[in-house]
């Protein structure tokens, strides 16, 4: 063998062996690559529940840390709240939009001690009440701390409008300079230092600044004028919803674990009274569509996992779940505008505070 062959050989094997090294080089890169976007994934998956757990802890530090610091040409109004409200939506999503809408919805306010229950005299001649509160589930509730107006936003996006942007003092948004909530509801009925009511669009866990007795001739408003946007809903609204029914099986499997949940919490008992008046609030609830105006618009799916219609594997549904009056409800949003609740079961941190 020559000499030239052998040199020619032997340039080959190193060349090979090098191209070798580097494939392997380049493949363990690309791996640690697509691990480190799988983490990236599932990191950006995590981010929003995340976010709103470590806001929530932020404003508990802040509270009790740090005085209030506002600009020196304004001035402080201590405001202490007349009591906690418990209510039948224990989160924000599926809270109405607006009071009234779901008759059935049930809300309880229970005066704190210090304020005499002689302060709800005469409160039961009227049919109606302001309830004024503070939306303490904002996520950005720290920037009242701040000693300047950064961070506030002076449009935000409306559900009515797909998105489109409005003045913030043009609509009933939660996120406002000061995060004061006011609504209409009626008065069930009082009792001592209680008072019930129905069709408040509240969260449960609110703080109650006042209540004032809703007016008719006075607040009534009957030369009172809006834009077309907020008129009552309609078939043509954005958020109406086509049919609403449970599936075969929900009713029976709502009764069991109704039953269930009654014998597990006997301390903290649902607002409704039976299965029959929970799912009255849950067809009303469901008939307006509460999908986040993301989960509307891009067709998101609230619950991570294979859609399945009746056994089957269906492409033209959506899958969310709701939190109502200590029950966890899975529902199917078809591509029609109709709703089938497919599923029924406890909610085990009811009677807890959630964000």
């Amino acid at each position: 063998m020559s000499v030239s062959l052998l040199l020619l050989i032997v340039a080959a094997a190193c060349a090979g062996y090098y191209w070798s090294k580097r494939d392997r080089a380049l493949c363990c890169q690309q791996t640690q690559i697509e691990s480190q976007l799988e983490r990236e994934r599932k990191l950006r998956k995590e981010e929003r529940a995340g976010r709103t757990r470590a806001e929530k802890r932020l404003r508990e530090l802040t509270s009790q840390s740090q005085p209030l610091l506002v600009k020196e040409d304004l001035t402080t109004y201590p405001l202490k709240p007349i009591g906690i409200l418990e209510s039948c939506f224990r989160q924000r999503n599926g809270t109405p939009r607006q009071p009234l809408l779901v008759p059935a919805a049930k809300a309880r306010l229970k005066l704190r001690s210090g304020i005499p229950p002689a302060c709800l005299e005469g409160l039961e001649g009227y049919s109606h009440c302001w309830i004024i509160y503070i939306f303490h589930r904002n996520t950005d509730l720290q920037d009242l701390w701040r000693p300047d107006d950064r961070g506030l936003k002076a449009k935000v996006q409306v559900p009515k409008l797909n998105g489109k942007r409005v003045g913030v003092f043009a609509t009933r948004t939660p996120h406002r300079p000061n995060p004061i909530g006011l609504s209409v509801a009626r008065v069930d009925h009082v009792s001592g230092d209680t008072v019930m009511f129905r069709g408040a669009d509240v969260v449960d866990g609110t703080p109650v600044l006042d209540i004032k007795p809703y007016i008719p001739y006075v607040d009534g408003g009957v030369d009172a004028q809006a834009p077309a946007w907020v008129s009552g809903d309609s078939e043509s609204s954005v958020l109406h919803v086509a049919d609403v029914s449970l599936a075969e099986g929900v009713a029976d499997l709502l009764q069991q674990r109704w039953k269930q949940s009654l014998a597990q919490r006997a301390a903290t008992r649902p607002l409704c009274n039976s299965p029959e008046e929970f799912t009255e609030l849950l067809l009303q609830v469901l008939s307006r569509d509460i999908r986040s105006l993301h989960q509307r618009l891009q067709h998101v799916d609230a619950v991570p996992k294979t859609v399945r219609h009746r056994g089957q594997h269906d492409s033209h549904m959506s899958q969310y779940r709701v939190m109502l009056d200590g029950m966890d409800v899975l529902y199917n949003f078809d591509k029609s505008g109709s709703i089938e609740v497919v599923d029924v079961d406890i909610d085990h941190l009811y009677g807890e505070t959630n964000s």
